[in-house]
C-alpha cells in the first residue's frame, strides 16, 4: 500500500525556520515540531537554497479519481471488455462517492 504524502503546514515550516535561526540543533527542532529528520531537513535545505517557504505552483488541474478508483474501473474492462462505459460508470457512481462521467471512465480505461 503506497504511503500517504501530506504537506507540511506554512506554519510549521515557519517554525522550523524560526528555530534553525535561533541556532538550534535538527535533532532538537525535530523533538520540538515532531516530524522526521529529513523533513526537517529539507525545509531547512530549501530555505537556504531557494529562500522560500511556501509551495511551488503546481500545474495543471488535480485528479479527481484515485489510483484506487483508476483500478476499479480498469478491472471491470479487464474482466469484460464488451461493458460499455456508460455500465461501468453506473457502478463506478454507486460504490463510491465521487461521481464520474462516462467519458471518464472510457480515459482511465487508455491508462
Amino acid at each position: 500500500m503506497a504511503r500517504s504524502r501530506k504537506e507540511t503546514t506554512i506554519i510549521i515550516r515557519k517554525l522550523i525556520i524560526f528555530h534553525h535561526s535561533s541556532e538550534k540543533s535538527v535533532r532538537n527542532i525535530v523533538k520540538l515540531v515532531n516530524l522526521s529528520h529529513s523533513t526537517v531537513q529539507n525545509v531547512i535545505k530549501r530555505f537556504k537554497e531557494e529562500n522560500r517557504i511556501e509551495n511551488k505552483v503546481r500545474k495543471g488541474r488535480p485528479a479527481n479519481l484515485t489510483e484506487r478508483d483508476q483500478r476499479f474501473i480498469i478491472r471491470k474492462f479487464v474482466k469484460n471488455p464488451r461493458l460499455s462505459a456508460l455500465k461501468v460508470s453506473a457502478e463506478f457512481n454507486e460504490k463510491f462517492s465521487t461521481p464520474i462521467s462516462p467519458e471518464t471512465s472510457t480515459s482511465s480505461q487508455s491508462n
